[in-house]
């Protein structure tokens, strides 16, 4: 049978402006988490082709009535992009289709990963993500009493009928409490306590007539915090769904730090796919300078080439070092160009200032990466600069089980220590460990600022002016 495609799983970022690039300046700067930038179109980022492509891809095989081996993994160190990725599925569902069979509407929920193997809290997140989703609708037909009358029974389908009663005489209030402070505030309580005891199957099975309506996305943050040992929960809750055992349609993505495949298989996700691992990690050359080149053309700088030059260079691929350039220069050249939108040319503004102010922001971020790989064990930063060290030797790769051995003879380190040594350093970002078991350096120059090297000097644009735009196109790179 012929696979009923809902959204064309083909996306090719061209670089051009999109829905969220039209944001001004003031706010675009605000946003130091670029996750927030994907609102109405494309991810903020480019190169994320092969991700958008496997959602999409996921999503025309729910829509086509599979629930089962539909889970995407994100897995990357931090600052490669995972909550922007996250935020982009979000807003890829808010613009999907309802489904073919069943006609359910796409609902994403954002579960952090303590909370996935508790049935209870799963259940909890899914009401309250509906529900809001209901009052919205009510508030958006104050013109149909048609669709208000239908709202207002889905929401008395979730939250009981008496309570829908209770505030049907107050209903604009009972939204606004629901929309602002959640369900606690409006002095509802979703379902029962007996709705929330037990395995996910009997917790999916009482709530099926308030989530048959709707296709269950959980979309869960910080995934490498996933354990069955938290309190709620009940083992085999994530298989469960995982396998599509449950008969409302739910499913999940997870995104979490290095070790988030270890903390699934620990919870039994066990039945993978390669189609279905998604390691990110940074862009290359073309597409930063692609993600600079939009943001300049947004906002209106022009004489840019070495500008775009400097922020593709320093920030060396990586998405979070990306952002703090690009902020840094566009904050640069906003002040100078005092108030406004647009900061028209960049000749003549100091282009060493702006990476500075770049620098800085990069150089706090590896000090909160640093203060992560202390917390448990001060000694950590000085087993990362030896590491550090030997990623950067003549022998390379460095395997996981000869780290350990040095670690061994010049820290006197057990294996046991060693390892969760290891861990923590993937973890805040410093290391990463290939399929054959070897230790790679995943964020660019983080090692480097370890080891206390100096970044090199920022040399300032010729003054002559360019006959035209000296903005050349993303191939000359």
């Amino acid at each position: 049978m012929e696979q009923t495609v809902i959204v064309d799983p083909k996306y090719v970022d061209d670089g051009s402006l999109r829905t969220q690039d039209d944001v001004p300046l003031a706010r675009f700067l605000s946003y130091q988490d670029r996750s927030q930038l994907v609102i109405g179109g494309q991810p903020f980022f480019s190169g994320r082709e092969r991700e958008v492509r496997a959602f999409r891809e996921m999503a025309n095989a729910l829509s086509d009535g599979a629930q089962g081996n539909t889970t995407l993994v994100v897995e990357g160190p931090p600052g490669a992009g995972k909550s922007a990725l996250m935020m982009q599925f979000v807003e890829e569902m808010r613009h999907l289709p309802n489904t073919e069979r069943g006609e359910r509407r796409w609902l994403p929920v954002i579960l952090a990963g303590a909370e996935a193997e508790c049935p209870g809290r799963i259940a909890d997140a899914v009401d309250h993500a509906i529900g809001r989703r209901l009052a919205l609708d009510y508030e958006a037909a104050r013109n149909s009493p048609e669709d208000r009358d239908r709202a207002a029974e889905a929401l008395a389908a979730l939250v009981g009928p008496d309570a829908v009663r209770r505030a049907s005489h107050e209903m604009g209030r009972f939204v606004r409490a629901v929309l602002d402070r959640g369900f606690a505030a409006a002095g509802v309580r979703i379902g029962g306590e007996d709705s929330r005891r037990g395995g996910m199957r009997g917790v999916v099975n009482r709530r099926a007539p308030a989530w048959a309506d709707w296709q269950v996305v959980l979309l869960i943050d910080e995934a490498q915090g996933i354990s069955g040992q938290v309190p709620d929960a009940v083992p085999g809750t994530l298989s469960f769904i995982h396998q599509g055992l449950a008969e409302t349609p739910i499913s999940f993505c997870a995104f979490g730090l290095p070790g988030t495949w270890d903390a699934l298989s620990k919870v039994d996700v066990s039945r993978t796919s390669a189609f279905h691992d998604l390691p990110l990690a940074g862009l290359d050359c073309a597409e930063s300078r692609m993600a600079v080149d939009r943001c300049f053309e947004r906002f209106g700088v022009r004489d840019s080439e070495a500008w775009a030059r400097a922020i593709v260079d320093r920030s060396a691929g990586w998405p979070q070092h990306l952002s703090a350039y690009l902020n840094g220069a566009l904050s640069a050249l906003k002040e100078r160009a005092g108030a406004g939108d647009e900061v028209s040319s960049a000749r003549g503004a100091s282009l060493r200032s702006a990476i500075a102010l770049g620098d800085e922001a990069r150089r706090d971020y590896y000090r909160r990466r640093l203060q992560r790989l202390d917390r448990d064990n001060p000694r950590h930063r000085r087993y990362g600069m030896d590491v550090a060290r030997w990623l950067r030797g003549p022998n390379q790769p460095l395997p996981v089980h000869e780290a350990l051995d040095r670690l061994g003879r010049e820290h006197g380190l057990s294996d046991e220590a060693g390892t969760a040594f290891l861990a923590a350093a993937r973890h805040s970002g410093l290391l990463a460990e290939d399929a054959d078991g070897n230790l790679t350096a995943p964020i660019p120059s983080f090692a480097g600022h370890l080891l206390g090297e100096a970044l090199p000097d920022v040399q300032e644009p010729h003054p002559e002016p360019s006959p035209s735009s000296s903005r050349s196109p993303m191939h000359s790179l």
